[in-house]
Protein backbone atom coordinates (compact mmCIF):
# COMPACT_ATOMS: atom_id res chain seq x y z
CA UNK A 1 0.00 0.00 0.00
CA UNK A 2 2.87 2.34 0.85
CA UNK A 3 4.53 1.56 -2.49
CA UNK A 4 1.29 2.35 -4.32
CA UNK A 5 0.92 5.67 -2.50
CA UNK A 6 4.55 6.53 -3.24
CA UNK A 7 4.07 5.71 -6.93
CA UNK A 8 0.99 7.92 -7.14
CA UNK A 9 2.78 10.80 -5.40
CA UNK A 10 5.77 10.57 -7.74
CA UNK A 11 3.46 10.33 -10.76
CA UNK A 12 1.46 13.41 -9.75
CA UNK A 13 4.65 15.35 -9.04
CA UNK A 14 5.96 14.42 -12.48
CA UNK A 15 2.71 15.49 -14.18
CA UNK A 16 2.62 18.79 -12.31
CA UNK A 17 6.25 19.52 -13.17
CA UNK A 18 5.63 18.75 -16.84
CA UNK A 19 2.52 20.91 -16.94
CA UNK A 20 4.38 23.69 -15.17
CA UNK A 21 7.15 23.55 -17.74
CA UNK A 22 4.76 23.50 -20.70
CA UNK A 23 2.72 26.47 -19.47
CA UNK A 24 5.76 28.58 -18.64
CA UNK A 25 7.70 28.00 -21.84
CA UNK A 26 5.77 28.52 -25.07
CA UNK A 27 7.85 29.90 -27.92
CA UNK A 28 5.43 28.94 -30.68
CA UNK A 29 4.14 32.47 -31.29
CA UNK A 30 6.64 34.22 -33.55
CA UNK A 31 6.75 37.02 -36.09
CA UNK A 32 9.50 38.04 -38.50
CA UNK A 33 10.11 41.34 -40.25
CA UNK A 34 12.81 43.37 -41.95
CA UNK A 35 10.91 46.66 -42.02
CA UNK A 36 11.61 48.87 -39.02
CA UNK A 37 10.78 52.31 -37.68
CA UNK A 38 12.17 54.14 -34.66
CA UNK A 39 10.07 55.37 -31.74
CA UNK A 40 11.37 57.94 -29.25
CA UNK A 41 8.07 58.80 -27.57
CA UNK A 42 8.34 58.75 -23.81
CA UNK A 43 12.03 59.66 -23.98
CA UNK A 44 12.93 62.13 -21.24
CA UNK A 45 14.74 64.32 -23.76
CA UNK A 46 12.46 63.90 -26.78
CA UNK A 47 10.96 67.42 -27.00
CA UNK A 48 11.91 70.88 -25.72
CA UNK A 49 10.22 74.31 -25.97
CA UNK A 50 13.37 75.64 -27.69
CA UNK A 51 13.54 72.59 -29.98
CA UNK A 52 16.58 71.13 -28.21
CA UNK A 53 15.26 67.58 -28.02
CA UNK A 54 16.25 64.26 -29.58
CA UNK A 55 13.35 64.75 -31.98
CA UNK A 56 12.20 67.85 -33.81
CA UNK A 57 9.08 69.23 -32.13
CA UNK A 58 7.13 68.64 -35.34
CA UNK A 59 7.36 64.92 -34.54
CA UNK A 60 5.53 65.64 -31.30
CA UNK A 61 2.77 67.52 -33.11
CA UNK A 62 3.70 71.15 -32.50
CA UNK A 63 5.32 73.89 -34.53
CA UNK A 64 7.67 76.64 -33.30
CA UNK A 65 5.00 79.10 -32.12
CA UNK A 66 3.10 76.37 -30.25
CA UNK A 67 6.29 75.07 -28.60
CA UNK A 68 7.73 78.40 -27.49
CA UNK A 69 4.43 79.67 -26.09
CA UNK A 70 3.42 76.22 -24.83
CA UNK A 71 -0.08 76.74 -26.14
CA UNK A 72 -1.87 74.45 -28.57
CA UNK A 73 -5.26 72.92 -29.28
CA UNK A 74 -6.51 69.55 -28.05
CA UNK A 75 -5.63 67.71 -31.24
CA UNK A 76 -2.09 69.10 -31.35
CA UNK A 77 0.92 68.01 -29.31
CA UNK A 78 0.06 64.32 -29.56
CA UNK A 79 3.57 63.30 -28.46
CA UNK A 80 3.45 65.54 -25.39
CA UNK A 81 1.58 65.04 -22.11
CA UNK A 82 -0.69 68.05 -21.67
CA UNK A 83 -3.50 69.58 -19.67
CA UNK A 84 -6.33 71.96 -20.50
CA UNK A 85 -5.72 75.55 -19.47
CA UNK A 86 -8.39 76.88 -17.11
CA UNK A 87 -11.02 79.06 -18.80
CA UNK A 88 -9.51 78.37 -22.22
CA UNK A 89 -9.88 76.00 -25.15
CA UNK A 90 -6.12 75.66 -25.33
CA UNK A 91 -3.76 73.15 -23.74
CA UNK A 92 -0.25 73.35 -22.35
CA UNK A 93 2.40 70.67 -22.13
CA UNK A 94 3.81 69.54 -18.82
CA UNK A 95 7.41 70.69 -18.37
CA UNK A 96 10.05 68.64 -16.52
CA UNK A 97 12.42 70.30 -14.02
CA UNK A 98 15.21 70.23 -16.64
CA UNK A 99 13.06 72.19 -19.09
CA UNK A 100 12.02 69.40 -21.46
CA UNK A 101 8.42 68.59 -22.24
CA UNK A 102 7.01 65.42 -20.70
CA UNK A 103 6.77 63.09 -23.69
CA UNK A 104 3.93 60.61 -23.48
CA UNK A 105 3.24 57.02 -24.44
CA UNK A 106 0.21 54.99 -23.49
CA UNK A 107 0.22 54.68 -19.68
CA UNK A 108 3.17 52.57 -18.54
CA UNK A 109 3.04 53.04 -14.78
CA UNK A 110 -0.65 53.72 -14.23
CA UNK A 111 -0.24 54.89 -10.64
CA UNK A 112 1.97 57.81 -11.69
CA UNK A 113 0.33 61.20 -12.42
CA UNK A 114 -0.09 62.38 -16.01
CA UNK A 115 2.26 65.28 -15.29
CA UNK A 116 5.15 62.94 -14.39
CA UNK A 117 7.61 61.62 -16.98
CA UNK A 118 7.76 58.42 -14.90
CA UNK A 119 4.22 57.54 -16.03
CA UNK A 120 5.45 56.85 -19.56
CA UNK A 121 7.85 54.36 -21.15
CA UNK A 122 11.23 56.06 -21.63
CA UNK A 123 12.35 55.14 -25.15
CA UNK A 124 15.95 55.88 -24.17
CA UNK A 125 16.01 53.16 -21.52
CA UNK A 126 13.01 50.82 -22.01
CA UNK A 127 13.31 48.22 -24.82
CA UNK A 128 9.79 48.36 -26.22
CA UNK A 129 7.81 47.43 -29.32
CA UNK A 130 5.00 49.78 -30.26
CA UNK A 131 1.55 48.20 -30.18
CA UNK A 132 -0.37 48.34 -33.45
CA UNK A 133 -3.66 46.88 -34.76
CA UNK A 134 -1.94 43.70 -35.98
CA UNK A 135 -0.40 43.04 -32.57
CA UNK A 136 -3.73 43.61 -30.86
CA UNK A 137 -5.33 41.18 -33.30
CA UNK A 138 -2.83 38.56 -32.15
CA UNK A 139 -4.04 39.04 -28.57
CA UNK A 140 -1.21 41.26 -27.36
CA UNK A 141 -2.10 43.90 -24.77
CA UNK A 142 -0.25 46.86 -23.30
CA UNK A 143 2.78 45.69 -21.29
CA UNK A 144 2.83 42.09 -22.55
CA UNK A 145 6.35 40.76 -23.08
CA UNK A 146 8.43 39.61 -26.06
CA UNK A 147 11.91 38.37 -26.90
CA UNK A 148 13.59 39.75 -30.00
CA UNK A 149 16.44 38.24 -32.01
CA UNK A 150 18.40 40.19 -34.60
CA UNK A 151 18.92 37.49 -37.23
CA UNK A 152 21.61 39.56 -38.95
CA UNK A 153 24.02 39.68 -36.02
CA UNK A 154 22.68 37.27 -33.39
CA UNK A 155 22.00 39.98 -30.79
CA UNK A 156 18.89 39.44 -28.67
CA UNK A 157 16.87 41.20 -26.00
CA UNK A 158 13.73 41.02 -23.96
CA UNK A 159 11.14 43.64 -24.90
CA UNK A 160 7.78 44.96 -23.78
CA UNK A 161 4.80 46.06 -25.84
CA UNK A 162 3.63 49.60 -25.10
CA UNK A 163 2.56 52.87 -26.68
CA UNK A 164 0.23 52.61 -29.68
CA UNK A 165 0.26 53.42 -33.37
CA UNK A 166 -2.72 53.22 -35.69
CA UNK A 167 -1.07 51.42 -38.62
CA UNK A 168 0.99 48.31 -39.38
CA UNK A 169 3.31 49.82 -41.96
CA UNK A 170 6.38 48.50 -40.16
CA UNK A 171 7.64 47.31 -36.79
CA UNK A 172 8.31 50.29 -34.56
CA UNK A 173 10.81 49.87 -31.75
CA UNK A 174 12.28 52.12 -29.09
CA UNK A 175 15.78 53.55 -29.24
CA UNK A 176 16.76 51.38 -26.26
CA UNK A 177 15.74 48.18 -28.07
CA UNK A 178 17.54 49.25 -31.25
CA UNK A 179 20.72 49.80 -29.26
CA UNK A 180 20.48 46.46 -27.44
CA UNK A 181 20.09 44.71 -30.81
CA UNK A 182 22.94 46.81 -32.22
CA UNK A 183 20.82 48.17 -35.06
CA UNK A 184 22.35 51.29 -36.64
CA UNK A 185 20.33 54.45 -36.04
CA UNK A 186 20.96 57.52 -38.19
CA UNK A 187 21.31 60.99 -36.70
CA UNK A 188 21.80 64.50 -38.00
CA UNK A 189 22.92 67.81 -36.57
CA UNK A 190 20.32 70.53 -36.22
CA UNK A 191 19.79 73.81 -34.39
CA UNK A 192 17.54 74.98 -31.62
CA UNK A 193 14.95 77.65 -32.40
CA UNK A 194 17.22 80.42 -31.13
CA UNK A 195 20.22 78.98 -33.04
CA UNK A 196 22.30 79.00 -29.87
CA UNK A 197 22.52 75.24 -29.53
CA UNK A 198 23.50 72.46 -31.93
CA UNK A 199 21.43 69.34 -31.38
CA UNK A 200 21.99 65.75 -32.49
CA UNK A 201 18.64 64.29 -33.54
CA UNK A 202 17.59 60.75 -34.39
CA UNK A 203 16.05 60.53 -37.83
CA UNK A 204 15.94 56.88 -38.88
CA UNK A 205 16.82 53.25 -38.33
CA UNK A 206 18.40 50.57 -40.50
CA UNK A 207 16.19 47.68 -41.57
CA UNK A 208 17.30 44.41 -40.02
CA UNK A 209 15.86 40.91 -40.04
CA UNK A 210 14.20 40.45 -36.68
CA UNK A 211 12.40 37.47 -35.16
CA UNK A 212 9.99 38.31 -32.37
CA UNK A 213 8.80 35.71 -29.89
CA UNK A 214 5.65 37.17 -28.35
CA UNK A 215 3.88 35.99 -25.23
CA UNK A 216 0.15 36.57 -24.99
CA UNK A 217 -1.11 37.53 -21.51
CA UNK A 218 2.46 37.64 -20.21
CA UNK A 219 2.10 41.09 -18.67
CA UNK A 220 -0.02 42.54 -15.88
CA UNK A 221 -0.91 45.77 -17.66
CA UNK A 222 1.75 47.72 -15.83
CA UNK A 223 5.28 48.73 -16.80
CA UNK A 224 8.56 47.00 -15.97
CA UNK A 225 12.09 48.27 -15.56
CA UNK A 226 14.68 47.45 -18.21
CA UNK A 227 16.26 44.90 -15.87
CA UNK A 228 12.90 43.23 -15.18
CA UNK A 229 12.19 43.02 -18.91
CA UNK A 230 15.57 41.36 -19.44
CA UNK A 231 15.01 38.70 -16.78
CA UNK A 232 11.37 38.00 -17.69
CA UNK A 233 12.26 37.65 -21.37
CA UNK A 234 14.93 35.08 -20.60
CA UNK A 235 12.52 33.18 -18.34
CA UNK A 236 9.73 33.18 -20.94
CA UNK A 237 12.15 31.73 -23.47
CA UNK A 238 13.10 28.99 -21.04
CA UNK A 239 16.74 30.02 -21.19
CA UNK A 240 17.17 30.18 -17.41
Amino acid sequence: MKNTALFISVFLLSVNFTLGQSTKVDTTHTFQTNSLALNLDGARHAYHPNNEGLLHNVNGGIIKEEATTNRFTKNRGYGIAKKKITNSELYEGYIQPDGYFVSQTTPYYKDKPESSSERYADAETIPYITLSPAWKAKGIKNCDLAYVVNLDNGKNSGAIFTDYRGNDKNLEISLALAQLLEIPVTTKKSSSYDNKKTVTRYVGISNKNLKIYYFINSGDGNGKTAEEIKHIGVKLMGLK
